[in-house]
């Protein structure tokens, strides 16, 4: 039998689903950051960058390109992408956009050839609406990043 509910009620609902949902992620990151014995606090944007080996050199800037090397993992530990699977580092310009913030932001706190553990929250990752069928939504996001290079975008 179908119900028939009010838009209310529906909006009622839906906001339940997100609230649940937003409970969850938090519940799923607080269990890894114990799991995994993170003990770094976040930046004020909720994002944890992890030194796993430093750098040397500037940090990027915006409009600087980097070429980086990923894995992505999911709290669980299922992997959903990695750069170095398809032999390939990755591309992009700090602060255009074309990333999602957690990237954006974590990579401002790296310098070449460091690596970063990036534990990014949903509202630095894919938010409610997810990423096909790997990320769902509100999924609190690990990457492992290596900055291999940053250029001057100008300079090419």
């Amino acid at each position: 039998m179908l119900e028939i509910i009010t838009p209310e009620e529906y909006a009622l609902q839906a906001a339940e689903k997100i609230r649940v949902a937003r409970a969850n992620e938090t519940l799923d990151r607080e269990k890894y950051l114990k799991q995994n014995n993170i003990k770094e606090k976040p930046l004020p944007s909720g994002l944890y960058v992890i030194e796993e080996k430093a750098g040397k050199g500037n940090i990027p800037k915006t409009g600087d390109k980097v070429k980086v090397h990923y894995t992505g993992y999911l709290t669980n530990g299922t992997r959903f992408d990695s750069s170095i699977d398809r032999g390939q580092p990755f591309e992009f310009e700090v602060g255009a956009g074309r990333v999602i913030k957690g990237w954006d932001e974590g990579i401002r706190h790296m310098k070449p050839g460091g690596k970063a553990k990036l534990i990014i929250p949903a509202e630095l990752g894919y938010g409610e609406r997810g990423s096909g069928d790997k990320i769902g939504p509100y999924a609190t996001l690990v990457f492992e990043i290596e900055l291999l290079s940053i250029s001057n975008v100008t300079d090419e």
